[in-house]
């Protein structure tokens, strides 16, 4: 694509290195008030040649074709508008795995690692676990990197749901390229609704469902506010509408003993604590982020 005003100071049939592309778009995302301008220069360039920082290091001084010159430059023009860097290069790295992303899914976040750990902890401090579910799986970052890390140490059954049919495809792919594709059940659906079942079933059911509300959507950062799924990030008028329809359905599907984990918003841990504990969930705990704030609840369903 060739852009009709290139902006990053290129005249017609001029040549350029990696070196100066790196030094130009940096110098533009400076400019706009881009944080990290040189990272993120790095990173976008590294994306349109296929290479790594260390590769971009060692091809400094070799020139770059005009085509993949005007990619970049429009991928740094994007970016100045604060569109994401993970939707630009397709990839975000979570539990040190490459997820492919797009603009139809939530980008995976670090603190969300937490939900991976606290599950692992749970299956391997007790037995008899066999059915995991993530529920809104978006990416299938979650539930991908459980099936990685348990299986095929354990025999596990994994299924992930999503309302979104886009957002079900990018997870299968995700799957497929890190081995997992045969281990997971995708289900398009809201939540459990997809399921009616007489029997309880679910041993484990893991979510980060939306959880910021209406209120707070216009405060986000422009990058997700503006670019962002809205339905993956908005949880209604108080930010609990999903994590009340998750805790009803689970009370409902969940074994006798089995355990729920849901990412939750800083301050809704003493109301997600009431929610649960009125839909007959026992064993609740918070855990906090390695910022000090609330971030996941456990419970355990007794009925």
């Amino acid at each position: 694509m060739r852009l009709a005003q290139p902006i990053l100071n290129n005249l017609p049939g001029e040549s350029w290195t990696v070196r100066q592309a790196l030094l130009r778009g940096a110098s533009y995302l400076q400019s706009a008030g881009l944080p990290d301008p040189r990272l993120s220069a790095e990173l976008l360039l590294g994306s349109v040649l296929g290479l790594d920082r260390l590769g971009l290091l060692l091809a400094f001084d070799q020139s770059i074709q005009e085509g993949d010159r005007d990619r970049f430059e429009e991928k740094v023009i994007r970016r100045a508008e604060h569109q994401p860097i993970a939707y630009l290069t397709g990839h975000k790295e979570f539990w040190s795995l490459d997820f492919e992303v797009n603009p139809g899914v939530l980008i995976p976040r670090p603190e969300t690692e937490l939900l991976v750990e606290e599950t692992i902890q749970i299956v391997s401090d007790r037995s008899g676990f066999r059915t995991l579910v993530e529920l809104g799986t978006g990416s299938g970052a979650v539930i991908i990197a459980l099936a990685k890390s348990l299986a095929p140490s354990k025999a596990h059954r994994f299924w992930a749901t999503d309302r979104s049919r886009p957002a079900l495809q990018t997870a299968q792919k995700n799957a497929a390229n890190h081995g997992v594709g045969d281990l997971i059940s995708f289900v398009l659906g809201d939540w459990l609704e997809p399921f009616s079942c007489e029997e309880r079933w679910i041993d484990l059911l893991v979510a980060n469902p939306p959880y910021i509300s209406e209120q707070d959507i216009p405060h986000l950062p422009v990058n997700v506010k503006n670019f962002e799924p809205k339905g993956a990030l908005s949880g209604g008028t108080d930010g609990l509408e999903a994590i009340r329809a998750i805790i009803q359905q689970a009370s409902g599907q969940l074994k006798k003993g089995g355990w729920m984990i849901l990412e939750i918003g800083e301050t809704q841990g003493d109301q997600v604590l009431k929610l649960a504990q009125s839909a007959l969930f026992t064993e609740m705990t918070i855990r906090r982020d390695y910022a000090g704030k609330d971030r996941l609840i456990k419970a355990c369903y007794h009925g």
